[in-house]
């Protein structure tokens, strides 16, 4: 008898280390393949470049996801309502200045 996945049929290889989800697109990752954001201390939403920010995380697997997570206002239940500002303007130019894994 074959033991069960908790998370349904296989899809391939299990990714080393601990795995995530987009909070744009829910895909399933490595966490080392995803930018994490998080809360700065003002409760804004922020890149968190060197993922070291006290608190819940959020991560994302690209641009499309970020996208994705301010239309489906993903933040709001990511960070359980405590997300203040996010500003969309500000999120995009962090991701594009080299927040990337």
């Amino acid at each position: 008898m074959s033991p069960k996945s908790r998370s349904g049929p296989s899809q391939g290889p299990l990714p080393e280390g601990p795995v995530r989800s987009c909070v744009g697109c829910g895909a399933r990752r490595s966490q080392a393949e995803l930018t994490r954001v998080a809360l700065d201390p003002e409760g804004e939403v922020v890149v968190d470049k060197e993922r070291r920010l006290p608190g819940r995380g959020a991560y994302l697997c690209g641009a499309g996801c970020l996208t994705a997570a301010l239309k489906r206002k993903a933040f709001g239940r990511a960070f359980r309502g405590r997300a203040g500002k996010v500003d969309p303007l500000k999120l995009g130019q962090a991701w594009e200045s080299g927040s990337g894994p």
